[in-house]
């Protein structure tokens, strides 16, 4: 074999090797690399206790009639005693000239506004703004399926395009036009007096068209001294509930209360005259309520706490059985694996090794919140000028946690200033 034939088989070997050794390498650390990071994100946890309990008021039932009628107040509006509570018509007749007279008042309504109003540029751009919001509310509402307010919504504008018509295009005859709207109305109030009654409230208070048998049961003082046994046999004495018998029912104090039912464990947590903010599942807010009482546990091992506030009451009409959270305070830190967090034995201290630079870099930590896979972390003060509100040197803010930081969650033999290769 030639000299120079024999060199460049010893080079070509060579460069395969050092090829199989360099992917050998990269597959190891691929497949078995030693470290293994994550960033660091915000994140807050609720200390809470969940519960199901009842809301009770102070309601009184209204009796009603299987008559057409028209409910006149909202749901948790609030009506003092002689206000109309509702419209009952003697038949189909006379509730429909009731809503042509209603259709015929908001046409003289625009009429007299337009006869109030100059059709100058101001009043025309303002009334074009009202018509670009109802056409944008229309919208909201049929593409929420919301069709509470749809009619009186599409109601206000047809309005709005009739001031704006008789805006350009004139009114000389509105004047007229107004005339011919009030002697109609006044001819359609004339055939239903005798044939529609008002039904008035006796007293004030929140109104409610929700009717659910505990109205005279789930009462302020029923649940004086409440205990567990006591509180299963009120909701054991439900009225029943016949439709058409009821027109609804007037909440008369603003004062209300939850009642539910604990585990003692739970229940310990609790203590007589506590504020507390409680979030329940069918309002949009918390509501604070104050701790009224608590009762002595059961041979079960259940106590009774019935809540109270006064705030909020318009929300709570429709409300009885509630799923509700107590909530005792908010964690906000860091989450990071379990498998991130270690104890040098030396010490005690808790800490994590972050990422700095080519290094792992040991951060004393405290922890927040625990759950089953994760902690919720916070960095400790590093040193008694951060304690004290003075700015930190610049090594010190080099090493603080943030947002995005690289945490090491699996490694061996780690240690502060260990080389990551």
């Amino acid at each position: 074999m030639k000299p120079g034939t024999k060199v460049v088989k010893i080079v070509m070997v060579s460069f395969f090797l050092a090829a199989v050794a360099y992917f050998a390498v990269y597959a190891y650390h691929v497949l078995f690399r030693s470290v293994e990071t994550a960033g660091l994100y915000s994140y807050s946890a609720e200390d809470t206790i969940e519960t199901v309990g009842y809301m009770v008021r102070e309601e009184r039932a209204l009796q009603g009639s299987d008559a057409l009628q028209e409910i006149v107040p909202a749901e948790g509006e609030t009506v003092a005693a002689g206000d109309a509570l509702s419209i009952l018509y003697e038949d189909q007749e006379t509730f429909q000239r009731h809503q042509e007279i209603q259709r015929l008042q908001r046409r003289l309504e625009s009429v007299q506004y337009i006869l109030s109003h100059s059709a100058d540029a101001a009043d025309s751009a303002n009334l074009n703004s009202s018509i670009i919001r109802s056409v944008v509310r229309l919208h909201l509402l049929t593409e929420q399926e919301d069709l509470t307010n749809l009619s009186e919504c599409t109601e206000d504008l047809k309005t709005l395009l009739f001031r704006r018509d008789y805006a350009y295009n004139g009114s000389a005859d509105l004047n007229e036009e107004g005339a011919r709207i009030q002697k109609r109305i006044k001819k359609l109030r004339k055939k239903n007096r005798s044939h529609t009654e008002t039904v008035k409230a006796e007293a004030s208070g929140a109104f409610s068209s929700m009717v659910d048998g505990y109205e005279s049961v789930l009462t302020p003082e029923s649940i004086v001294d409440l205990t567990p046994a006591r509180l299963a046999d009120l909701l054991s004495q439900q009225a029943p509930v016949t439709e058409g018998t009821s027109l609804g029912k007037l909440v008369t104090s603003p004062n209300w209360s939850f009642v539910t039912v604990l585990p003692e464990s739970s229940a310990q947590r609790l203590k007589l005259g506590d504020r507390l903010t409680v979030r329940f599942n069918s309002m949009t807010r918390t509501v604070p309520m104050t701790v009224a009482s608590l009762s002595q546990p059961s041979d079960e091992g259940e106590v009774c706490a019935v809540l109270t506030s006064n705030r909020y009451l318009s929300l709570t009409t429709l409300l009885r059985e509630q799923t509700a959270d107590f909530i005792f305070g908010t964690v906000r830190g860091f989450r990071v694996d379990k498998s991130a967090v270690h104890v040098r034995n030396e010490s005690g201290e808790v800490g994590v090794f972050r990422v700095y630079g080519a290094q792992a870099q040991w951060i004393p930590v405290e922890i927040l919140w625990e759950e089953e896979d994760f902690y919720i972390i916070r960095q400790k003060s590093p040193g008694p000028q951060a304690a004290d509100g003075g700015e930190l040197s610049q090594l010190d803010e080099a090493r603080q946690l943030r947002e995005g930081t690289e945490i090491i969650v699996k490694g061996r033999d780690l240690y502060d200033g260990k080389v990551l290769s």
